[in-house]
């Protein structure tokens, strides 16, 4: 068994006191500002600072019905109500706001809130927001993505659901083509997508809301903000949400639980430590993703691809009730803002995620093959036994970044920072005997595990991750007036990544890797509405430590090593942009060029007839094409929206591959070199239209996706698709101690299709070819989908009090 780590543990200690000391320090530094001050100046600052407090509290929250001051806020800030927000960084950034967000489906993910952007071509599961999804960009993944919760690393897009509540979220932004120096981000060479939490409110109070739906889904939500607490400068929230829904197709039922606390502590010269935490919990039935034949099948009438309801101990993998997987998720980060003399700064950002929990599935194991007992002294079992396998997952990940700023002069300020990394993934596959009827044993109870030789039958127990330490540097300058911003910035990372499979007794692998990563944005603002700026950097993506584990050789009987140990991902991009914003219109054209090295792939490889899952280097790719949003403030309280990207993505190399030649299996490339990208549309489309005069508010919006090819050799290809959805809502006059009831309605796919909208597992080739060397290449597998859900709705009632 592998001995459970605690290093971490000691870590997150010493960065969470480490914060509080920070904080302290503003505290002190605070105070002898103000004494130096005098006892008059501090009076008019500290009543200077209560009086902005209302003002800066309207600018984070939704558009309300009274006030114009508030809607002139909220309309300076975004245009298209809220689906599109005016940028100044020298680069391409693309975002919804809170306008937008409140008009959703509470159900809704950071993944679903930013389909509608130009880069985005965003696939998920389900109409409850419980089960993930993915998203591709500029012919990348979400795997080439830095994913951020208030500007410090979470899990994959899949996992975004568990982050934060949307009630609690003030905007998400995505900057496909850039990640900026001194963000802690590893994998970025398809930009980031960061999402901002709501600052706590100043005064006492809270909001509830209850939702239901289709597919008997229903959702509740309570907040409660403390208000200032005293004269402490504190002030907090914590919300509660539970969710269940059943599958839209198929049997199976899901069910979330959420918490989610913010705190922050602003001081008088500027200081402030902003405290954000959540923790997740969920029990989740997988679904089927189909194959092309599969899909066509269950469109055209023909068949079916979800599991059974009813158990059948011949075939346990086909039982919904063996398929599933609880997943508990804990995030904590604590960011420190402290303003030092003579013009320093220093910042600080410490994290803690943790994710931990196993899925599993039902199998008939072979126990006349492998010779195995019920428990540890039960009796020896026999024939085809109906079991779970589990696979138990342990995953912390820490880190921290440091960052001390001077401000030169005027116009210049530079930045020297540090920031550490550490990911430990350990999983351990485990196997439990089914009850009579079907039913699931936990997978940790001894009493059903199979057992060999008095210990628990594990045929994997995987221990691997990284250390990474990275250093940067920037500089921001601001000339004529402000008009001229200069970015600059470089940052060197130093990983160490490791991988050991205690199952065979293989020796540790590790590998270290040096990664430079230089970074240039030009901004110029040529008058009052228009700006123009121009990016270039380099971004990598670091191979899953996984595929550093050694593999079994057929023909020695020994584990070797990997002898497809990828190399870190290399991407140069450059962007050119424009933007116009006037009291009427906003506008945005970026055009960019990827130009990426080592093109990290997921597959199947062998290795002396032995298929091994592992991650390869698939040549060079290059990505081009413009991104143009437009969206209007209101017009007669209407606000539209639309946006369009063009993309060209080609590969530049053919692919490795395996094919058999006289009889023996050889090493081949696949003819991939010119063919289109895989997942990589030429055209992504987006029209949106939202309504509100203060009280009747509402929206649509229609996304188009062009073909796609999902196979690396282009011999197999997803048609077009477009999706919509409408939400309509009203806003009620309070009374009593209630304020402002909200009703509103969410309705997605309209017309009822069904369609693909991405790829759940690509492949090489589809279908049998011939290799660039002359050996016959088998096609390696049916590429597997998402599939839009078919008509939703979902009703919420809100109120605050």
């Amino acid at each position: 068994m592998v001995p459970t780590k605690t290093q971490h543990g000691r870590f997150v200690a010493a960065i969470l006191s480490s914060t509080f000391l920070f904080c302290d320090y503003a505290y002190a530094a605070t105070h002898k500002t103000a004494a130096r001050q005098g006892g008059a100046s501090a009076k008019l600052h500290k009543q200077a600072r209560a009086a902005a407090r209302p003002a800066a509290h309207r600018a984070t929250g939704p558009v309300q019905s009274h006030g114009a001051e508030e809607l002139d806020v909220a309309v300076n800030r975004a245009g298209g109500g809220g689906m599109m927000r005016h940028e100044t960084a020298p680069h391409a950034v693309q975002t919804v706001t809170k306008r937008f967000i409140a008009m959703q489906s509470p159900t809704s993910t950071a993944l679903d809130l930013v389909k509608n952007l130009p880069s985005v071509s965003v696939s998920t599961n389900d109409s409850s927001g419980i089960l993930g999804g993915t998203l591709n960009i500029r012919s990348l993944t979400d795997s080439d993505m830095g994913i951020l919760l208030n500007g410090v690393p979470v899990a994959t897009a899949y996992y975004l659901n568990q982050n934060v509540d949307s009630e609690n979220l003030d905007h998400v932004s995505v900057t496909p083509g850039s990640a900026a120096i001194n963000l802690p981000v590893t994998t970025a060479a398809a930009g980031v997508m960061d999402a901002g939490t709501i600052t706590p409110d100043h005064k006492f109070g809270g909001m509830t809301d209850f939702s239901y739906g289709t597919n008997n889904m229903s959702r509740e939500f309570l907040r409660v903000n403390s208000g200032d607490i005293g004269n402490t400068g504190l002030r907090g929230y914590l919300s509660f949400s539970h969710e269940h829904a059943r599958n839209w197709m198929g049997p199976g039922v899901n069910e979330r639980r959420h918490l989610d606390f913010g705190a922050r502590k602003d001081f008088d010269n500027g200081s402030f430590i902003n405290l954000f935490a959540s923790w997740n919990h969920q029990f989740t039935s997988i679904p089927l993703y189909p194959t092309a034949q599969q899909f066509l099948d269950k469109k055209h009438g023909n068949g079916s691809f979800s599991y059974s309801a009813q158990y059948n101990p011949q075939a346990p993998s086909q039982y919904v009730g063996l398929v599933g997987n609880m997943w508990d998720q804990f995030f904590i980060t604590a960011p420190v803002h402290v303003v030092l003399p003579s013009r320093f700064s220093f910042d600080f950002k410490p994290y803690y995620v943790y994710n931990g929990g196993y899925s599993y599935n039902g199998s008939l194991f072979d126990a006349n093959s492998t010779a195995v007992t019920l428990g540890p002294n039960g009796g020896a079992l026999s024939g085809q036994v109906p079991t779970t396998s589990t696979y138990s997952i342990y995953r912390p990940h820490a880190g921290a970044i440091a960052q001390l700023s001077y401000q030169i002069n005027r116009h210049n300020t530079v930045s020297l920072g540090y920031w550490f990394d550490y990911q430990d993934n350990q999983v351990n596959n485990l196997y439990s005997v089914v009850g009579p009827e079907g039913q699931k044993n936990y997978p940790y109870d001894a009493s059903h595990g199979l057992f060999q030789n008095g210990a628990r039958y594990m045929p994997y127990q995987g221990d691997s991750g990284w250390y990474n330490h990275s250093l940067f540097v920037r500089d921001v300058s601001r000339y004529f007036d402000n008009r001229l911003q200069v970015d600059a910035g470089f940052k060197v990372s130093m990983i160490n990544r490791y991988s050991r499979n205690y199952a065979n007794g293989a020796p540790q692998m590790q590998e270290n890797t040096v990664v430079p990563l230089p970074q240039l944005g030009i901004g110029y603002k040529i008058d009052d509405n228009n700006q123009i700026y121009i990016n270039a950097e380099g971004d990598y993506r670091m191979p899953d430590p996984g595929a550093l584990s050694s593999v079994y050789d057929a023909q020695t009987g020994r584990y070797v090593g990997n002898p497809y140990n990828a190399k870190p991902q290399y991407a140069i991009k450059e962007e050119l942009g424009w933007r116009f914003n006037n009291k009427y219109l906003m506008v945005d054209l970026s055009l960019f060029n990827y130009s990426i090295t080592n093109r990290l792939v997921d597959t199947s490889v062998y290795v002396n007839n032995q298929a091994v899952s592992t991650t390869i280097n698939a040549g060079n790719q290059t990505a081009r094409g413009f991104d143009a949003m437009i969206a209007a403030h209101p017009i007669h309280h209407f606000s539209p929206y639309a946006s369009i990207e063009y993309l060209n993505a080609s590969m530049d190399s053919n692919m490795p591959t395996t094919g058999t030649l006289n009889g023996t299996t050889v090493a081949d490339l696949l003819q991939t070199k010119g063919k289109r990208a895989v997942m990589s549309p030429h055209v992504l489309a987006n029209i949106g239209m939202t309504y509100d005069d203060g009280k009747l508010f509402g929206s649509f919006a229609v996304h188009y996706t062009s073909g796609q090819y999902t196979t690396f050799l282009n011999d197999e290809k997803m048609p077009g698709y477009f999706t919509d959805s409408i939400a309509v809502g009203y806003r009620f006059p309070g009374f009593g101690f209630v304020k402002n009831p909200i009703f509103r309605l969410n309705f997605n796919n309209i017309t009822g299709s069904l369609v693909r909208t991405g790829a759940y597992g690509l492949t090489n080739n589809a279908h049998a070819t011939t290799g660039v060397y002359g050996s016959a290449v088998s096609a390696s597998g049916a590429p597997s989908y998402y599939l839009y859900p078919r008509f939703n709705m979902t009703g919420t009632l809100s109120v605050s009090f």
